[in-house]
């Protein structure tokens, strides 16, 4: 009798592992946006390019750092409650990297539409 209760405790802790996982998977990207920056620095060497990544990618409410180095494009992603545009050319500023952000069309209609 007690492996058999033993058996059905580990398996309701077990489940409930897996859907508290599935849950939280399942969570809306609501309240992100994106922004596109060129930089405008002339030397953008590899070196340029993780200081960004080490110290853009942990600004805070910044989710998402993709960088295009051909096309000089960096693409982040942010949490419209804990930053914005402006801080985040800010913090490219702090790192001594000039930026410019790049106006997409999506950008466009939003702020139109505000």
């Amino acid at each position: 009798m007690k492996k058999i209760v033993l058996t059905l405790i580990a398996f309701v802790s077990i489940s409930s592992v897996v859907f508290a996982q599935e849950t939280k998977k399942q969570k809306p990207q609501k309240n992100r946006e994106t922004v596109e920056f060129v930089v405008t620095n002339e030397d953008l060497c590899n070196n340029c390019v993780k200081k960004i990544n080490n110290n853009i990618a942990f600004e805070k409410g910044v989710t998402d750092l993709d960088f295009d180095q051909p096309n000089r494009l960096v693409k982040v992603t942010y949490r419209k409650d804990k930053t914005s545009p402006e801080k985040i050319k800010a913090a490219f500023a702090k790192i001594k990297m000039g930026v410019e952000e790049v106006k997409t069309e999506n950008s466009e209609n939003k702020s139109s539409e505000k």
